[in-house]
């Protein structure tokens, strides 16, 4: 959190907060604040004018249906049919701001799969990792399993699926959003013998979307997402499916829409590791990130 940044939470979806409440000195650098918060549905976009080179929002669905956003969840609770349990996944997006993205209060599991309430927001809004939480009157709770949806108004789509560890019943689960994504429809990349030695690989475009793909001999291995405010891009997550990881195929990705990125964008910020690791080792696209700079 930026210094005299107020600490603001979003708890309950029937309430709009009065946004004078978090003082005038620091609403006074939000260029806009608004909730309209029906149905688990939030329109609002917190930009910091003093910090617009880092931002990123927390805009749900956008007007015109591009990019992914989440679709839908399901908890699977082998066992446990007619127990019941709270269920709740946060993520803390940028200045504090906590939103709900899916959850069930007070839900009766069904053992083969609970559907949960979810808000649609952007995948590329939304950090690095999920707080998962479970409150639950079984103790049956081995195998539990939690999904998510993203999917993009192409028809492309992502899975998030975790097998839920003993800490998402107890203080709660941080945890990790790119690594735990799948790539929907794509195809095994196991591979043996000369074949592994030298893929085709691309690193293909989709700026309506808001991703680059790489394609690895046609087929569909990973993809980076990033955010476009105004002339800021931002950088969020780089997923790898999974039957190509190991392979050195995320560099490939990097180092590709980054040099397409350094053509178009005057100012980029990332909040992707994979990104960084990728610097760390290829100080030459250091100034990529750093200050802004004209554009090409």
């Amino acid at each position: 959190m930026y210094a005299g940044e107020p600490d603001v939470t979003h708890k309950d979806r029937t309430t709009q907060r009065d946004v004078t409440s978090i003082g005038r000195p620091a609403l006074a650098s939000w260029r806009h604040a608004r909730y309209i918060d029906e149905d688990w549905t939030i329109w609002s976009i917190y930009r910091r004018e003093q910090h617009e080179d880092r931002a990123m929002t927390d805009q749900v669905l956008p007007p015109d249906g591009t990019g992914f956003y989440l679709a839908g969840g399901e908890l699977t609770a082998p066992g446990a049919d007619s127990a019941e349990a709270d269920v709740s996944v946060t993520a803390r997006l940028l200045g504090g701001l906590d939103v709900t993205l899916a959850g069930r209060s007070t839900a009766r599991l069904d053992g083969e799969r609970t559907v949960l309430q979810t808000r649609p927001m952007m995948l590329n809004s939304l950090p690095s990792s999920m707080r998962v939480q479970l409150r639950t009157d079984t103790e049956l709770h081995d195998d539990w399993r939690l999904t998510l949806h993203f999917r993009n108004q192409a028809g492309s789509s992502l899975t998030w699926n975790a097998t839920l560890p003993t800490e998402a019943f107890n203080a709660g689960w941080e945890a990790p959003l790119a690594d735990l994504l799948t790539i929907d429809g794509a195809v095994d990349g196991a591979v043996d013998g000369s074949a592994a030695q030298s893929p085709t690989v691309a690193v293909v475009h989709h700026p309506d979307d808001e991703y680059y793909e790489l394609l690895v001999d046609g087929q569909q291995a990973g993809l980076l997402v990033y955010h476009v405010i105004g002339s800021q891009l931002s950088i969020t997550h780089t997923v790898i499916e999974e039957t190509y990881r190991g392979r050195g195929l995320s560099w490939a990705l990097v180092g590709g829409a980054l040099d397409d990125i350094r053509t178009k964008y005057a100012k980029v910020s990332n909040y992707c590791q994979v990104v960084s690791r990728f610097v760390e080792k290829n100080p030459e696209y250091g100034d990529l990130l750093s200050q802004p700079r004209p554009a090409r």
